[in-house]
């Protein structure tokens, strides 16, 4: 007789599944904005690095405008293109980009007049613009992976995509390139070296932690025990599956197949337990970063 699977627990219970998500997607929200703060204001505005977006953009500004600090030029900046969004989209434009550029232009101006940081933490500006990168990379990807942004230059890109048939990637990775380039001649070549590899480095590693975070796993399960596996799926995890009766091509004996995709932490439970219920199940586990559908979407 099969062994009953163990219960996971409240947590893969929908009763106030909904509500949950959305203090869970507000927090990581929140967590995204001060991690890219953080990253320019204590790693790149200390060492002029200039990563592309607004950050970049008041960088070089305040190098031109002295009376213009960093994170007011950032501040002045975001809040014309949140206007100019506005005016241009509507009540369509995305609530969470406001929000998130808002506090993030907020934020800035905050650690500024709280904690100032005017010259760099280390003597080591390589290992610096490593850190800058992957704070600002893995808030971005936070933020992305909750469709939304920090404003700044992707607001100008959503502009582009509405009026044009533009490659909008590689315009903003010119765009990147060219405030990158400009340290070149405002700072040192130094400076200008290290932004440029960080703006060539940062979307590399923003994509990486993606696929990271959306990682699913795809089971192709062929069972003798359907029942006992199909309860595991769909009453212990809460997923939907779909089932297919078939027959062994060698055997000849009834099979019933099972197709389902879980998140990485169901993945491993799913296995071990086909495993206790089914000894002899044919198990086949597949990599996704890409899936939409009930119960899934792209992002936290």
């Amino acid at each position: 007789m099969p062994k009953k699977p163990k219960e996971l627990g409240p947590d893969y219970k929908r009763s106030g599944y909904e509500q949950k998500r959305k203090i869970k997607s507000f927090l990581l929200l929140n967590l995204g904005v001060i991690i890219v703060s953080l990253g320019i204001h204590f790693f790149k505005y200390p060492n002029h690095f200039a990563l592309g977006g607004v950050s970049g953009i008041s960088v070089v500004l305040a190098a031109l405008v002295p009376a213009w600090t960093p994170a007011v030029s950032a501040l002045v900046i975001n809040a014309a293109l949140l206007v100019l969004a506005l005016v241009i989209f509507g009540k369509s434009f995305a609530g969470k980009t406001l929000y998130a550029s808002g506090l993030m232009s907020i934020l800035l101006v905050i650690f500024e007049k709280v904690i100032p940081q005017t010259e760099p933490i280390t003597n080591e500006s390589f290992m610096e613009l490593i850190i800058a990168i992957l704070l600002s990379a893995l808030g971005s990807a936070i933020l992305f992976n909750l469709d939304a942004s920090s404003g700044g230059t992707d607001i100008i890109a959503m502009i582009i995509k509405k009026y044009t048939n533009a490659d909008i990637g590689r315009a903003l990775l010119i765009s990147d390139i060219t405030i990158a380039l400009a340290t070149f001649f405002i700072f040192d070549p130094q400076t200008g070296l290290l932004s440029t590899l960080g703006v060539l480095t940062k979307g590399i590693v923003v994509d990486s932690l993606i696929r990271n975070f959306n990682l699913v796993k795809f089971f192709t399960i062929v069972t003798t025990e359907p029942d006992a596996v199909g309860d595991l799926v769909t009453k212990t995890l809460q997923r939907s599956c779909t089932r297919l009766e078939g027959k062994g091509q060698y055997t000849g004996n009834p099979v019933t197949v099972f197709i389902c995709a879980v998140d990485l932490r169901q993945s491993y439970y799913l296995r071990e337990a086909v495993k206790k219920i089914d000894p002899s199940a044919f198990v086949m586990i597949n990599e996704s970063s890409e899936v939409s559908g009930r119960g899934f979407r792209t992002g936290f």
